[in-house]
């Protein structure tokens, strides 16, 4: 998304993230060292299907970006609460239109066919969340435009005044952990 940005709103991510942006970096290391890590240290079903990666906030965007960009290891995600503006979202009332753009190609370009891969997104109505709707409409559009079956294959979810917060994460993990681990 940073990339393909106009040269205003990448100077504003890099301004909100307050130096380089290192997905790239970190999704290499996620994948590469740590996984290879984890397998060798721990009982492990190591194939695509039984990998998951989870996160919220901007955990929850790193998700799916690893989700998207390496669906040959994660064939499972759960983008919590994702912060989709990737800036402070007071700045634009209603979503900014290029982001949603933006969200919107980058799913359409990396999503692909289901294939057995399960993604589950959610955020609530107050706090941070209260901004997530616009972004995540558009994301949810695209998934269903794409041929993913709500439910199946993914899903979306709003939590009425649930906060941009550790305790209100931890109090759907239950329900998210059955769904995205669920064996069919």
């Amino acid at each position: 998304i940073h990339d393909a940005a106009s040269p205003g709103l990448r100077a504003r991510m890099d301004a909100a993230a307050g130096g380089p942006i290192l997905s790239q970096a970190y999704l290499a290391w996620i994948a590469g060292p740590l996984k290879t890590w984890v397998d060798a240290s721990f009982r492990t079903r190591t194939g695509r299907d039984d990998t998951a990666i989870m996160g919220s906030s901007m955990g929850g965007l790193m998700s799916c970006y690893a989700f998207l960009d390496r669906p040959d290891i994660f064939g499972r995600a759960a983008c919590i609460s994702s912060h989709w503006p990737a800036i402070d979202p007071r700045a634009v009332e209603g979503g900014d239109p290029e982001l949603i753009r933006l969200w919107d190609r980058w799913f359409a370009e990396k999503l692909g066919p289901p294939d057995g891969r399960r993604l589950w997104l959610d955020h609530g109505t107050a706090t941070l969340d209260a901004f997530y709707a616009p972004y995540q409409q558009a994301v949810d559009a695209r998934i269903a435009a794409s041929g993913w079956q709500k439910g199946k294959d993914w899903e979306s979810r709003v939590y009425e005044g649930a906060e941009h917060e550790e305790n209100a994460w931890a109090a759907r993990l239950p329900e998210i952990m059955g769904w995205v681990l669920r064996r069919e």
